[in-house]
């Protein structure tokens, strides 16, 4: 359609251009760049129609009468126009090249006009089957031409209605561009939807296990030598007795008060996901400070313990750290390093994942056996406990 509508200005100009000039070649031209505008047109009319039917039909195999009916119309006013070619049936030229109107020259305008009706009418009829937009920017189309096929009509001068086809043409062109845009990004909104929720714990807003567990995977086989890492588990103390206490409402509001509280203090590019249940694991990257490991911890039983005290119940929860320092990589970079699903070896990085999942799961045992609601560190090359410290 588009092109459609660059071949009709082009020849709407030349039939402007070589009119009232007597030389061969604006003979020709006259003639052929006339019969091409009124050619284009009604073949435009067909295309419209198609067009029209395609955005309404939704996959609908039955083509209407109306359809049908525009292309005979098409057909008829491309038949009528040949034979104008011949007998000045709806238009003529005089000795000095000019173009006058024929005595039929209506029936064309009314064949056109007849073409872009039934184009409303299955526009209209079909209109539950449209956006808002899409109708709009269809609609649009089929009035203006119309308007300016009857103006030109009673009025013999400027070629009003290639313009407004044009015009028409375009503004549909850019609603449907702005339609296809908003479907598209609706599109994309959906899928990051899908994809978060997918990604995350519908309760915390945490990563699940499976999110968490592949994004502190590829940090692990991206370390070497220089990088650190802390690995934790949390877990909240007595969950059982919470639920069975206070109800499964409340133990939900600490599981979530827990997740917020593990977000709040750790920085946005660590990893902290729900593991299941009143479990979470936490991966602190690029540090293996025991100084901001006892800070930010101590800062996590502090307002765990503050937020225990204005509701009037005793919450606390144990912690079990995989310390991996830099120098530990270094001198361990031949040990076998094998999944956690067990799937086979993985040597791209320079410590064993699934290594230090055990190391951070055995330290939280240690934890909750000893001394609940403290936490307990274990190095990465270290199967006994480095220290335990507690609040």
């Amino acid at each position: 359609m588009q092109i459609a509508c660059m071949l009709l200005l082009g020849f709407d100009a030349l039939s402007w251009y070589f009119h009232a000039n007597a030389d061969e070649t604006a003979y020709y031209m006259v003639r052929i760049s006339n019969f091409s505008v009124f050619c284009i047109n009604y073949i435009f009319m067909s295309f419209f129609a198609t067009y029209v039917w395609l955005t309404v039909s939704k996959n609908q195999h039955r083509k209407p009468a109306a359809l049908h009916t525009v292309y005979a119309l098409s057909v008829i006013g491309i038949l009528l126009l040949i034979i104008t070619q011949f007998t000045g049936l709806f238009y003529y030229f005089d000795d000095h090249n000019l173009y006058h109107r024929g005595n039929f020259y209506l029936l064309s305008q009314a064949i056109a006009v007849s073409g872009i009706a039934l184009c409303l009418f299955m526009l209209i009829s079909y209109r539950k089957n449209l956006d808002r937009i899409t109708f709009l920017s269809v609609m649009s189309f089929s009035v203006l031409p119309v308007l300016a096929t009857i103006y030109q009509a009673l009025a013999y001068g400027f070629s009003l209605q290639c313009l407004a086809i044009v015009i028409s043409t375009q503004i549909m062109f850019i609603m449907d561009t702005v339609e296809l845009n908003l479907r598209f990004y609706s599109q994309q909104a959906a899928y990051e939807k899908a994809r978060y929720e997918a990604e995350h714990d519908g309760m915390t807003g945490l990563l699940n296990k499976e999110a968490g567990y592949k994004r502190m995977r590829k940090y692990f086989d991206r370390m070497d030598s220089h990088d650190e890492a802390i690995l934790m588990f949390v877990d909240i103390d007595d969950f059982k007795t919470i639920n069975d206490t206070y109800g499964h409402t409340v133990g939900d509001f600490w599981i979530r008060e827990v997740a917020s509280q593990l977000r709040h203090i750790y920085w946005q590019d660590d990893i902290i996901c729900r593991y299941g249940g009143d479990e979470f694991i936490a991966l602190i990257r690029n540090t293996a400070s025991e100084q901001v490991l006892e800070t930010t911890l101590g800062m996590f039983f502090q307002q765990l313990t503050r937020a225990s005290e204005q509701h009037g119940q005793d919450v606390h929860c144990s912690v079990g750290v995989c310390r991996i320092a830099a120098i530990r990589i270094s001198g361990n970079r031949d040990i076998s390093r094998n999944t956690d699903g067990g799937n086979g070896e993985d040597t791209r990085g320079g410590v064993d994942f699934g290594q230090c999942v055990k190391q951070a799961d055995l330290a939280l045992y240690e934890t909750k056996r000893f001394n609940k609601g403290t936490f307990t560190v274990y190095n990465y090359d270290r199967p006994q406990p480095a220290s335990a410290i507690c609040t």
